[in-house]
C-alpha cells in the first residue's frame, strides 16, 4: 500500500448522545491530607457514538498493520476551563490489546475518537439540548486530521482510511535512513459540529396584531352568538320532534321558512268589481260617441 496523508473532509453521524455529570468528593489516596479529603470536583461532558456516512459507500477505518474494521468511533465534547480558551478538536486512537484484570482477560478493540473542547457557555447550551431531548440530528465533520492516510488517488474521496495512533499507543518499524517522521493522531486542522433541533410550531400561541384586538374580540362574540343560536335552534328542533308529529307537520316549518316569490292570489270580489268598472267605462264611451255624432248632424 502506497499511503499518503488524507487531507479531505470525513463525515460522521451521531447515533447516540449521553450527558455525563460526575461529582467527586474526597480522595482515595492513603494518608491524603485534610485539604484533599475535603476536595469536591464536579465535571460534565457529552459523549456520542459516531457512524461514518456521506458517500454512497462510506470509507472504512482500520489501524496500520491490521485489516480489522474499526466500529468503535466516538466524540467527546468537553468544556474548557475558561471562556477565552482556544476551542479545538483532537483525534486519538488505541490499537486493540488484551489485559488481565482480577485473573480475567479483557480485550479492548481498536477504537478512535475525537475530543472537542468548547467554551463553557457553549457547552452549557449543548448540555441543555441533550438533557431536554431537543435534538433531531447531530453531524460531525473533520478534515486534515494528522495520522489519517489513504491510498493515492486523484479523487477527493476514498473507501479506506488507515490510522497511525500516538507512539505510546502504536509502535511501527521505521527504516533507520528514513528522514520522515510520519504524522500521528493529534489536533485536527478542521472540525465542524452540526446540531439540528426543531420547535413544535403547532403548540405556539399566535400574537394578536395591534389595532385588531377589538375586531377579533367582536368576531369572537359574533361567532359565539351564532353558535348559541345554532344550539338553541337544535334544542327547539329536538323538543318539537320529540312530540308525536307526522312527517307533514315536520316538513311544514321548513316550507314556511322558505321565501315565496310567487304573486299572491287575487280576491274574487275585487276581480268582479274591476270587471264592472271596465264595462261601465265602455258604456260611457259609447254614449259619448253617439252624442258627438248627433251634434255633427
Amino acid at each position: 500500500m502506497t499511503a499518503i496523508k488524507y487531507l479531505w473532509t470525513l463525515y460522521f453521524k451521531a447515533t447516540e448522545l449521553t450527558l455525563h455529570d460526575t461529582l467527586t468528593v474526597g480522595s482515595l489516596m492513603s494518608g491524603a491530607p485534610h485539604d484533599e479529603i475535603n476536595t469536591v470536583i464536579a465535571k460534565q461532558s457529552i459523549s456520542a457514538k459516531l457512524h461514518p456516512f456521506g458517500a454512497a459507500r462510506p470509507p472504512s477505518y482500520s489501524m496500520f498493520g491490521t485489516d480489522r474494521t474499526i466500529t468503535d468511533i466516538s466524540l467527546s465534547i468537553i468544556p474548557s476551563a475558561l471562556n477565552d480558551e482556544q476551542e479545538q478538536c483532537v483525534a486519538w486512537g488505541v490499537v486493540s490489546y488484551t489485559s488481565e484484570i482480577d485473573f480475567r482477560e479483557e480485550t479492548t478493540p481498536d477504537c478512535i475518537g475525537f475530543y472537542l473542547f468548547v467554551r463553557p457557555d457553549r457547552f452549557a447550551r449543548y448540555a441543555e439540548m441533550v438533557a431536554s431531548s431537543a435534538l433531531e440530528e447531530v453531524l460531525f465533520f473533520v478534515g486534515r486530521v494528522p495520522g489519517f492516510y489513504s491510498d493515492w488517488s486523484p479523487s477527493t474521496s476514498t473507501n479506506r482510511i488507515k490510522i497511525l495512533a500516538d507512539k505510546n499507543a502504536q509502535k511501527i518499524e521505521i527504516p533507520p535512513d528514513c528522514e520522515i517522521d510520519p504524522p500521528r493522531l493529534g489536533r485536527a486542522q478542521y472540525a465542524q459540529l452540526n446540531i439540528r433541533h426543531a420547535a413544535d410550531l403547532s403548540k405556539a400561541t399566535p400574537k394578536t396584531p395591534e389595532g385588531t384586538a377589538g375586531e377579533i374580540h367582536g368576531k369572537g362574540n359574533a361567532e359565539g352568538q351564532a353558535d348559541g343560536g345554532h344550539a338553541a335552534a337544535a334544542e327547539d328542533t329536538e323538543e318539537w320532534t320529540d312530540r308525536d308529529a307526522s312527517p307533514k307537520d315536520l316538513a311544514d316549518p321548513i316550507v314556511q321558512a322558505q321565501p315565496d316569490h310567487r304573486p299572491s292570489a287575487a280576491d274574487p270580489q275585487t276581480v268582479g268589481l274591476l270587471s264592472s268598472i271596465r264595462i261601465a267605462a265602455w258604456v260611457i264611451a259609447g254614449l259619448l260617441l253617439l252624442l258627438l255624432i248627433n251634434l255633427r248632424l
